[in-house]
This record gives structure tokens, sequence and C-alpha cells, in this order.
């Protein structure tokens, strides 16, 4: 995947104007209170996304058969699927670690009095948070490709059978 095509792409895109947004309205300081109860709702929704995701991508490399791999790649499909679900699973990882990151920051923070942190923390973490959600929802779009292609594939085979058939007859 190229990076031309990853900060063209409209989640890159919109996760940078969320950033953005949220780095003009917010206030300089952030209550740590406030912080840790939305890193904590990020990690259980990436968690649970990540978790999904992985087992998702697992299913379609284990289900493809060598000929419709190679189907796929006529065109470099297949490539270009495989490449998008690995930089779609890298930002959710990021995003998740990030946010473990801040979660034990902020935790850490409390716990030595401190009530607020800088906004900065909460911006970058609505950037990754925001890019990794839209790339999964973009790759769902990939898996539904595929599965379009994987009809369209059979549908090839069986009238590639009925012509052979048709041929010895």
């Amino acid at each position: 995947m190229k990076a031309k095509d990853i900060f063209w792409s409209w989640d890159f895109v919109f996760a940078l104007v969320l950033c953005i947004t949220s780095a003009i309205i917010f206030p300089k300081k952030i209550s740590n209170e406030i912080a840790h109860d939305i890193y904590g709702v990020g990690i259980s929704v990436l968690s649970i996304v990540f978790s999904v995701y992985f087992a998702a991508l697992a299913i379609i490399m284990s289900s493809s058969d060598d000929s419709f791999v190679l189907f796929l790649e006529e065109e470099e499909d297949y490539t270009t699927i495989l490449n998008a679900f690995r930089f779609t699973i890298f930002a959710l990882f990021v995003g998740l670690f990030y946010s473990l990151i801040v979660y034990g920051i902020t935790s850490a923070l409390s716990g030595h009095g401190c009530k607020s942190q800088t906004k900065w923390f909460m911006v970058l973490f609505i950037g990754l948070f925001s890019f990794g959600l839209f790339a999964a929802f973009n790759s769902t779009k990939d898996s539904i490709t595929y599965a379009k292609l994987r009809s369209r594939f059979l549908k090839k085979s069986k009238d590639m059978k009925k012509q052979k058939d048709c041929e010895k007859t």
C-alpha cells in the first residue's frame, strides 16, 4: 500500500479533520477523570474491533483455494485486499496500543494527585481511534468485494465446467 493511498484516503482525511477540530475546540487542559473514562471506552471498542477483525482476516486468508487466489491475482486484487487488511490491522493495533498507554499515564497522573492533562493526549487519541475504526470500515467494504469476487469466480468455474462437459458429449 502506497503512502499516497493512505494519506489521500477518506478515512485518513476524516480522522485528520477530527484531530484538527478537537485541537481547536478543546481547552488546553482536560480533566483526568473524563479522559480516563474516554480512554477506557476506546480500549473496549478497539479491543473488540481488533479481535473480530483479526479473526475475520484469518478466516479470509485460510478459506481461499489456490485457483481462487490465482484468479484474484490476475489483476492483483488479492494482493490489494491483503495489503488493505494488513494496514488496517496495524492501524487498529497502533490505536489500541496508544489507548492503553494514555490510559496508564492518566491513571498514574491521577494517582499522583494531578487533576488534568494536556489536550494533545486526547487529540492524538481521537485521531488514532477514529482512523482505526474508519480503516476497519473501509476494509469491511474490501471484504464485501472479496465475497463478490468469490461469487464471480465460482460462477466462472461452473460455466467453464459446463462448457467442458458439453465439449465431451
